[in-house]
């Protein structure tokens, strides 16, 4: 079915009331205070609970009540989706349109107003400022981005991050080593995003704390915050996408790193599980949760910290913020 543009689920709010997720009273209160989007999405706010900001949507038939399902199971009250891989040619092409993948996503996320649809989204192709257009036209809250072939911010890519600044749309890029079979990997050092200095309203995450360059990743993070004293608050802001990437042995040194450096994050570290929508690994995303947990128990954060990786960084990330004050650092420090 081609879906008309802003009128699917037009329930979807109401249909939640069907599913586990919407189940306990603070939520509901939650749902009934925030303000409602096109698809009846939660917007401007969060309910309480845990959000798993990476997930990604595979071939195949949308399944939204068994992800519904997998979400309570692990514990989580909602999170992102990222819509199939738009990288593929001859007839498949055909088959994997944007418009047919952007309603496929936001099938996955039509039982819940607080899973979100994004759209993955190849920023190089010549007509992708229309497809940006016409992916919040139809209620994507945001997009994601792999540059396997380029740099991830160049002549061609800029326009179509502004586009997606000019919506209030996020974006969540690849950056770390990409498991791909080929020479990729200098496209995606965390310091290749500077460029994103020229998009100034921009709100955008870098995946998987950019491992094996989680330090880059960390001095990154730092140089948009510094670059405020020049710019003003003109700076795109940057959030760290958690998600593995990163295996045990190195992680607790990068989470120890990203919340011991001293910059102002908080609200700006997310948790992203990489898993899949049709068959979301409960296992997989509660033993990172668990272990993460114990890396935050030995750093002595307290539960707002916890509110704050688990749900206040994904509500700035997906909605921004009129709060924009930001403790920059300096090359004396932090003032």
């Amino acid at each position: 079915m081609n879906l008309s543009r802003r009128t699917f689920i037009v329930g979807a709010a109401g249909a939640v009331g069907t599913t586990a997720l919407a189940s306990n009273k603070a939520y509901d209160n939650a749902v009934k205070k925030a303000k409602k989007g096109a698809l009846g999405k939660v917007v401007g706010s969060l309910p309480p609970g845990r959000y798993d900001a990476h997930i990604h949507v595979y071939p195949g038939e949308p399944n939204p009540e068994a992800l519904v399902k997998s979400f309570e199971k692990a514990g989580l009250a909602g999170g992102c989706i990222f819509s199939e891989c738009p990288n593929v040619f001859g007839d498949n092409a055909k088959k994997h349109s944007p418009e047919k993948s952007i309603d496929n996503v936001i099938k996955w996320a039509s039982l819940s107003p607080t899973i979100y649809p994004f759209y993955w989204i190849n920023p190089a192709a010549p007509d992708a400022c229309d497809i940006v257009d016409m992916a919040v036209e139809k209620g994507i809250y945001g997009f994601k981005v792999i540059r396997a072939d380029g740099r991830p911010v160049d002549d061609k890519s800029l326009p179509v991050y502004n586009r997606m600044a000019y919506h209030n749309k996020p974006i969540t890029f690849h950056s770390g080593i990409l498991w791909d079979g080929r020479p990729s990997s200098d496209n995606f050092r965390p310091a290749n995003w500077e460029g994103l200095l020229d998009v100034p309203k921009l709100r955008f995450a870098l995946a998987h704390i950019s491992w094996p360059w989680c330090d880059e990743c960390i001095a990154v993070f730092g140089k948009l915050l510094n670059a405020i004293l020049a710019r003003g608050e003109k700076v795109p802001e940057m959030f760290i996408d958690t998600t593995p990437g990163t295996p045990k042995i190195y992680r607790k040194d990068a989470l120890t790193k990203v919340f011991t450096v001293g910059y102002d994050i908080r609200d700006h570290v997310m948790f992203g599980s990489d898993c899949r929508t049709d068959r979301y690994n409960v296992n997989w995303t509660t033993d990172w949760l668990k272990f993460d947990d114990a890396v935050y128990a030995e750093l002595g954060l307290d539960n707002g910290w916890l509110d704050s990786i688990y749900r206040k960084s994904v509500e700035r990330y997906l909605f921004g913020s009129a709060d924009t004050k930001r403790s920059i650092p300096t090359p004396d420090g932090i003032v």
